[in-house]
């Protein structure tokens, strides 16, 4: 870190408390001259959902993946209870973006196979539905505090690493 951003860290370190995580958290990054924030990240995200006989949600769970290159740096699978599958989507890039966030990696490229939370998420698909409507903007507010970031539409095929994970959490 250069001498000027050392003098703005020590002000940051001063008035940490009256900033938000997420902003803190931004300005770290924007600060550091580590590799990590400088080379481009994969994320691959996927949400799963069990239903009753009546197609009804009765389960859900999440599951991602981070890589550098082909390495995998990062992965998670959770259970998230009684949540939609669109739910369990947008929980598993919220997920992901945040674990994005704390491991101080903020140029992704992001890949899901929901293309309704990618359209969303790229302003191509109005978000009508409440629920889903506070997910988008938690996704948002997350998305904001990387330096670059990317979502793309995937097919299942080719978030195979992610569909398992998601797989996996249902039964956690």
């Amino acid at each position: 870190m250069d001498s000027k951003n050392k003098k703005i860290s020590k002000i940051l370190d001063k008035y940490k408390s009256s900033f938000t995580s997420t902003d803190l958290s931004s300005l770290e990054s924007l600060l550091s001259n580590d590799s990590v924030v400088n080379e481009e990240y994969f994320l691959f995200t996927d949400g799963a959902c069990e239903f009753d006989n009546d197609y009804k949600p009765i389960n859900a769970g999440i599951g991602g993946v981070i890589k550098l290159k082909n390495k995998t740096l990062f992965s998670f699978s959770q259970n998230v209870g009684v949540k939609t599958n669109n739910e369990a989507e947008y929980l598993a890039l919220i997920k992901g973006v945040d674990l994005c966030i704390k491991n101080n990696i903020s140029n992704v490229l992001i890949f899901a196979d929901s293309e309704l939370v990618v359209k969303q998420i790229n302003g191509d698909y109005k978000v009508k539905n409440e629920r889903m409507a506070v997910l988008h903007k938690k996704t948002h507010d997350l998305l904001k505090v990387l330096s670059s970031w990317e979502i793309n539409h995937v097919l299942r095929d080719k978030n195979t690493e992610a569909d398992d994970l998601s797989k996996q959490g249902l039964s956690k």
